[in-house]
């Protein structure tokens, strides 16, 4: 019988929030300096063993023999990381790792739209405003506002995933599954302004910078910052409604143009349609009415529909119960059910019967 997979024994592990230490404590033939060579694959592991680690991991043995990701996590782009701390970054990479695994298992039956892996590098002279120009023109986005952001991304291939987390200072993040589908992770717990931007950050990332050499000096979060502005707010859409801002318009302006009022002043700015102290008023006067960390007004925004309308898929065409999707992902019913809960789908894929 082949081995199991080191990596995955240190995923299901973050996965639940243990240390070497406390795993250990709930093993009774493994020391904490024993995991931590099993888990670098330096000390081989008995069958015995990883029936211990299974039961105190509750995953199942198959868990244990998954290939792993092919993706290193060094070309994953994510929001503020080096202010989240270590153990945090550990459940969500952990999380995100097992999920990017699944979603490879999930379409192994059904037939989605492939991404045509754009490609837009400021080597060759591309500039925030021309690729936000461009991936407009792609995702066929008329002048305006964009109402239905979730949907026409999806609508490329891209595969969005709102993750459930209590960690504030994630935002998103950006990888490519084993079957190379881009999957984009959006803290849902964020306001929806603050979703729309980080989506369209992170399609930055994934156009801009994941297929580029990028140069070490460059700001890429700035960068990718600079393309969602644009994408959301086109300057010659956009320019007209910024002239003579006022702190009064903002929150007609939010609700329109689906971001937040932090962000229109700074398009404003950007784009030259208010001077340097206009701008400082108006971040002044957002700290004052406490709206830097809370604003005010409303912005709409529409739920991912591609992994769940899979999921469907499977139930009623395939005849598949939990059960044996999650089987099917090396995973128990109750995971299953933590990382894909049913929600409302759109987005047409086709079933693919294997032959028996």
């Amino acid at each position: 019988m082949h081995q199991a997979n080191p990596k995955m024994i240190e995923i299901a592990r973050q996965s639940r929030g243990y240390t070497q230490k406390e795993l250990a404590s709930l093993l009774p033939n493994i020391s904490q300096p024993n995991l931590s060579k099993i888990e670098k694959g330096l000390q081989p592991l008995s069958e015995e063993n990883l029936k211990s680690i299974s039961v105190a991991l509750r995953y199942p043995i198959d868990f244990f023999y998954r290939e792993g990701l092919r993706t290193p996590f060094s070309n994953i782009y994510f929001r503020k990381r080096t202010t989240v701390s270590q153990r945090s970054l550990d459940l969500i990479f952990s999380d995100v790792y097992i999920i990017l695994l699944a979603i490879d298992d999930l379409i192994s039956e059904v037939e989605l739209r492939e991404y045509a892996k754009y490609t837009f590098d400021f080597s060759d002279g591309w500039t925030a405003e021309s690729i936000a120009s461009r991936l407009r023109e792609i995702m066929d986005i008329s002048s305006g506002p964009i109402k239905n952001l979730v949907e026409v991304i999806e609508e490329e291939g891209i595969v969005l995933y709102f993750y459930d987390t209590a960690e504030e200072k994630f935002d998103g993040l950006t990888a490519y599954t084993n079957k190379g589908i881009p999957v984009i992770f959006i803290n849902k717990n964020m306001p929806n302004d603050r979703i729309r931007f980080t989506l369209c950050h992170e399609l930055a990332h994934l156009v801009a910078h994941i297929p580029c050499d990028v140069e070490p000096w460059r700001d890429v979060e700035h960068e990718a910052n600079d393309i969602a502005s644009a994408i959301l707010m086109p300057k010659t859409d956009c320019l007209r409604d910024l002239k003579l801002l006022s702190y009064n318009k903002l929150t007609g302006l939010k609700a329109y143009w689906g971001v937040s009022k932090a962000a229109i002043i700074r398009r404003a700015k950007t784009l030259g349609a208010i001077n340097e102290a206009t701008y400082k008023y108006l971040m002044i006067e957002l700290g004052r009415r406490g709206e830097r960390k809370a604003e005010a007004g409303f912005v709409e925004l529409d739920d991912p529909k591609t992994v769940i309308e899979v999921i469907d898929l499977l139930k009623t065409k395939l005849n598949h119960t939990d059960d044996i999707i999650a089987e099917n992902m090396a995973l128990e019913t109750i995971d299953f059910a933590k990382y894909f809960e049913p929600t409302s789908t759109r987005i047409k894929v086709r079933s693919i019967r294997r032959a028996i």
